[in-house]
């Protein structure tokens, strides 16, 4: 699951936009080691670093939303913490550090995942 996007080193293929349940997040290891989380929204895909930045819990046992004015999210399980899947902002706490995005590609209804953006601080 290692594939990069043609003529783009930079995006590593995550996996098929089929296979992902929506608002279903799932876990995914990149090559070079780094936890991502994958969350599907519709036919838009999101993906975050997988380590809430409250306590380093895995964010891909928690669940997404859409909020009514849009924003998907991600609240990880172990304490609640929201973050936005599109800036990584803290939307709720007890988290007080945003947590990284990567921009995500679509292509042929594969999914690829490319660098990682640190969120703004």
């Amino acid at each position: 699951m290692s594939t990069p996007v043609p003529g783009e080193s930079q995006f590593i293929r995550a996996g098929r936009l089929e296979d992902l349940d929506e608002s279903l997040p799932v876990g995914v290891v990149l090559a070079n080691g780094e936890r991502v989380c994958v969350v599907r929204q519709g036919d838009k895909v999101y993906a975050v670093r997988d380590v809430c930045s409250h306590r380093a819990f895995g964010l891909s046992g928690g669940e997404s939303a859409v909020l009514a004015d849009g924003t998907p999210v991600i609240e990880c399980p172990w304490h609640g913490a929201r973050f936005s899947c599109i800036s990584g902002a803290v939307l709720r706490g007890p988290a007080t550090d945003g947590i990284a995005t990567y921009e995500v590609r679509l292509i042929d209804g594969d999914v690829f995942i490319g660098p990682r953006r640190e969120p703004a601080s």
